[in-house]
């Protein structure tokens, strides 16, 4: 297992995109800290990965506040003594035209998205320094790498994210590797509860990627900002 020993901490990990991560993590003997603001959501998903032999943990957190992330990885290190992968997936989406967008949502959309990548990394940074295959993986989207109709202030905040990326990169050249990953339309509930379709790309492929990026053994230059879209159907 490439990653045995490490701890690995997933935010918005209690379903869809981070849910699959923890469950690749897990499989790869990660102990996996799980941090979500849904208690009851998050502890099924332990139950799940103790299950899978790993000696995983949920902590209650809020990405958007500043008190709940140093908790968060006080916490962490507390339990665990150390702090390998941070992975930070939390986000919300609306479908909305800029002009319908309320000042609310606007704020929720990037304090989210935007200020919780930069309140996790901040603070667990010192703490993944001292690993020896010490990642920051920030899941981004292809709509942080071209404008999309009605998610303006989404795309505004994934475009942040891929920005904050390549420069905590370049800051933590020799020290850390950074990436993001920009998925296309997953089928995930936060997808479905804005289409009624379901895409092709499911959270599974998203969680190959990071896992990918989380080996030891990865060669995947820091900074990358990685797209990743639906496999292709196989001709008959």
């Amino acid at each position: 297992m490439t990653l045995a020993g490490q701890t690995a901490l997933v935010t918005g990990g209690s379903k869809g995109i981070g849910r699959a991560i923890c469950l690749a993590l897990a499989k790869e003997g990660a102990n996996v800290i799980i941090a979500a603001r849904n208690e009851n959501e998050i502890k099924e998903m332990i139950d799940k990965l103790k299950a899978m032999g790993s000696k995983a943990l949920a902590i209650q957190a809020d990405v958007r506040s500043e008190e709940d992330v140093r908790r968060l990885i006080s916490m962490t290190i507390d339990k665990c003594g150390r702090l390998d992968i941070l992975i930070n997936n939390a986000g919300v989406a609306y479908k909305k035209r800029l002009e319908e967008t309320t000042l609310e949502e606007y704020d929720k959309i990037m304090d989210t998205n935007l200020k919780g990548v930069f309140l996790c990394a901040k603070y667990a940074i010192p703490y993944i320094r001292e690993s020896k295959n010490g990642k920051i993986i920030n899941i981004s989207s292809v709509g942080g790498l071209h404008g999309l109709p009605d998610f303006s202030v989404y795309c505004a905040s994934k475009f942040g994210v891929n920005g904050l990326t390549e420069s905590i990169a370049a800051e933590l050249e020799g020290e850390i590797k950074v990436y993001a990953v920009c998925p296309g339309a997953v089928d995930t509930d936060m997808y479905r509860s804005i289409y009624a379709e379901r895409p092709p790309l499911k959270p599974e492929h998203i969680a190959e990627k990071v896992l990918e990026l989380a080996s030891p053994d990865s060669r995947v230059t820091s900074g990358k900002i990685i797209e990743i879209q639906a496999p292709p159907v196989p001709q008959l």
